[in-house]
């Protein structure tokens, strides 16, 4: 049996000394507890307006943060609905998540961008948080991934001998032959909403499961491993993101070779379904909504490059014509249209704060020449740069 107190313990602290030294919240996000731990210190989260009002269930933000870190080889970037950053990073006992570090709120960017898009009572709240660049917030990252690989503990080697008989329930009565149509059962209840229904049916296929294999672990494990596999399938059947099911059963086939008795093997199963289910019901939404936000943020964050959708596309690890879609459907245009939105505003506040030319200032938002810069500019603003400068001038300013 694995005990991760002594870790978790540990992590605290590392946490605690993490918040003093970089000024940013740090707490440990529990596994089994499903929520961030007592700390020192009081998380923004607790006291946000957003989440008051319904509009966020931060625990289940930070679930999601910490089960796409170990997805993603131990850390993971995100965004809660306010617009604020997250990092999520894994410290492991034995080769198993034993608890998530999580960092954050952190306002990525211009405080003053960000206040604009937030609601009246969001904007005092968020004020007070730390601003960091990108740049900065991936050093952020990389510092805490270092400190939750420090106080992870190693995998133990397999053992050389097999299973003990023990350790293999005795059958009550002849083994039965794994129903098929369960599957398509236990998809409709997924589609419906149906977790409990889909919880007990997942019970009675572990119980067919055990009976059929009549004490043969490796045959056990085997029929495991096609239940894992239902799982997946019904999270895609159910709504869930395929992508995110996919790289999640990548990550739980790793941790399945490790199981060396039936306890163990009933306690990854019954985690393995709660994790898929939870991309089903729990981060379905909040998943899209960081998304979008990862997209927003590399806009304003390259705005001055080339960008292309296969750019984005990478960036956020969906095929253009994915990303193109669902874009255009939650925001209203099309990718192209935004980019050159942000480069008009961009270009509106160098008109205005600096002496630029109107050629550097193309240069400088990303428009391939004065021309184009000027033909775009005036159809969003109704007037040339030159104009537009000339009407917002202020005495005392150029």
């Amino acid at each position: 049996m694995i005990h991760t107190e002594g870790v978790i313990e540990k992590t605290q602290k590392a946490a605690v000394d993490l918040t003093v030294a970089t000024g940013v919240f740090t707490g440990v996000f529990g596994f089994s507890e499903r929520t961030l731990l007592p700390h020192e210190t009081v998380s923004f989260c607790d006291g946000c307006p957003l989440a008051a009002q319904g509009g966020c269930d931060p625990q289940v933000a930070h679930r999601f943060g910490c089960y796409e870190a170990e997805r993603w080889s131990g850390q993971y970037i995100y965004y809660c609905p306010a617009s604020l950053v997250f990092v999520a990073t894994l410290v492991c006992e034995q080769g198993i998540p034993a608890c998530g570090m999580v960092m954050g709120p952190i306002v990525m960017g211009s405080l003053e961008d960000m206040v604009d898009d937030l609601t009246p009572d969001m904007r005092p709240a968020v004020a007070g948080l730390p601003c960091r660049t990108s740049a900065e917030v991936n050093s952020l990252a990389r510092l805490q991934e270092a400190l939750t690989v420090a106080y992870a503990i190693p995998a133990a080697q397999p053992a050389d001998h097999p299973p003990l008989e023990s350790e293999v329930p005795t059958p009550s009565e002849p083994p039965q032959t794994y129903p098929l149509e369960f599957e398509q059962r236990l998809v409709g209840m997924i589609r419906r909403g149906d977790r409990v229904g889909a919880a007990e049916l997942i019970n009675t296929l572990l119980g067919i499961l055990y009976l059929s294999c009549d004490k043969d672990f490796q045959a056990l494990k085997q029929g495991a491993s096609e239940l894992i596999t239902v799982f997946s399938r019904a999270a895609i059947e159910g709504g869930a993101d395929a992508r995110s099911i996919f790289g999640e059963k990548q990550v739980l086939d790793r941790r399945f070779a490790g199981l060396k008795t039936t306890h163990e093997l009933s306690a990854f199963l019954a985690m393995a379904f709660d994790r898929f289910v939870s991309y089903v019901f729990d981060f379905s939404q909040f998943r899209h909504s960081n998304t979008l936000h990862q997209i927003v943020a590399y806009v304003r964050t390259h705005y001055a490059e080339r960008i292309t959708l296969s750019d984005v596309a990478r960036h956020v690890w969906l095929s253009p014509s994915y990303l193109s879609s669902v874009f255009s459907q939650e925001m209203g245009m099309s990718l192209t249209a935004y980019v050159q939105t942000v480069r008009v505003d961009k270009s509106k506040e160098l008109l205005l704060a600096t002496h630029l030319s109107v050629a550097d200032i193309a240069a400088e938002t990303g428009f391939a020449d004065q021309s184009y810069f000027t033909k775009v500019f005036a159809k969003a603003a109704g007037v040339s740069p030159t104009q537009f400068r000339r009407q917002h001038h202020t005495p005392g300013h150029g």
